[in-house]
């Protein structure tokens, strides 16, 4: 299968010797090495007219949506302006572990880049994983959140942009750099009563479905034009895929039923958060007073205040009201889960 590896080159782990260990593996004319998300446009399109199958991502979950989002906008315009004779097919995404968060790099099974590099020369990788995109302002991601993780993410974009020691640089480029940001800014915060905790109505625009965890997690059926929430929330936040990052199983009930994505909506304190993190780390947290959770095709939410906001794990400023859908093109992966038992190295 025709391959090529795409570096974003600001990516934590992307530097001199790994690409020096890259160019060891795949061929020249294969790797390509990216400063901005323009040249990352560019060579996504590029990569499409040469008719490459698989495309492996080096960079963190905002490289990946990244890469999708160009990748799908470009095969649809080509088609439609095109015959049926000649529609071009979408190539599989891969995902190389060089972000921070790594979110959907923990769904395909990602390991050690250049391990994995190895693997897919030698064809050890499974059938392709099919992953539901969401999409919110035209824009297709596997997660993204209101409240408190917005409001973290920004406050971590806020203290990275304004340090200039090297040391603390380095740090922020890890999960200890979120731990920083909690304790300097968001936290305080939230000491001072001004955290987030905004009122907002969350409506079902299609059928959604609650997870009850008082009966087993089973799912209880909502209408269209249900209203699922209504009062203050700290958290609202959507995914298709389990973890947010660093193996955090926010989305417990991602991917349980083709066609949606999970929300999970909670009114609970910082502190509530953190004396529960454990849970919440392994996906095993249910509060049926404070956190619930629903599997949905298509909701709006509605805020009577401006809400930080995230998308895949990158800050993306404030809203007020937001829909998100499922995508009609679920994007294919490349399997490196399956590659990890088929053989040892």
């Amino acid at each position: 299968m025709k391959t090529a590896v795409l570096l974003n080159g600001n990516a934590k782990r992307v530097g001199p010797r790994l690409i020096a260990n890259f160019r060891q593996l795949v061929p020249q004319r294969d790797l390509y090495i990216s400063s901005s998300m323009d040249e990352a446009r560019s060579i996504v399109s590029h990569l499409l007219d040469e008719r490459y199958e698989r495309i492996m991502c080096g960079g963190g979950d905002g490289t990946f949506v990244q890469v999708v989002n160009d990748m799908i906008d470009r095969v649809r315009a080509e088609n439609l302006a095109g015959t049926d004779d000649c529609l071009v097919e979408y190539p599989q995404v891969g995902l190389l572990r060089l972000g921070t968060g790594n979110a959907v790099a923990g769904v395909v099974g990602a390991s050690r880049p250049t391990r994995d590099l190895m693997r897919l020369r030698d064809g050890r990788v499974g059938p392709p994983i099919r992953v539901e995109m969401i999409v919110a302002e035209g824009r297709r991601f596997p997660f993204a959140g209101f409240g408190y993780d917005g409001e973290l993410l920004n406050d971590y974009l806020w203290l990275k942009e304004r340090i200039d020691n090297p040391i603390l640089k380095k740090l922020f480029h890890s999960v200890a750099g979120y731990f920083m940001a909690l304790g300097l800014k968001t936290i305080p915060r939230h000491m001072r009563g001004t955290g987030v905790k905004t009122k907002m109505r969350i409506i079902a625009l299609e059928t959604a479905w609650y997870m009850d965890p008082l009966n087993n997690d089973a799912p209880v059926e909502h209408p269209p034009g249900a209203v699922l929430f209504e009062g203050a929330a700290t958290v609202a936040s959507v995914g298709s895929v389990p973890f947010y990052g660093y193996g955090i199983r926010i989305f417990p009930f991602a991917g349980q039923r083709p066609g949606t994505f999970q929300l999970r909506v909670a009114s609970v304190s910082v502190f509530h958060v953190l004396a529960n993190l454990g849970a919440l780390w392994r996906g095993s947290y249910r509060n049926p007073q404070g956190c619930f959770d629903f599997l949905c095709s298509r909701i709006r939410i509605e805020s009577d205040g401006p809400l930080p906001f995230q998308v895949g794990g990158d800050g993306a400023g404030w809203r007020t009201e937001l829909e998100f859908s499922v995508d009609d093109l679920p994007v294919s992966l490349v399997n490196m889960r399956q590659a990890l038992t088929a053989g040892n190295d």
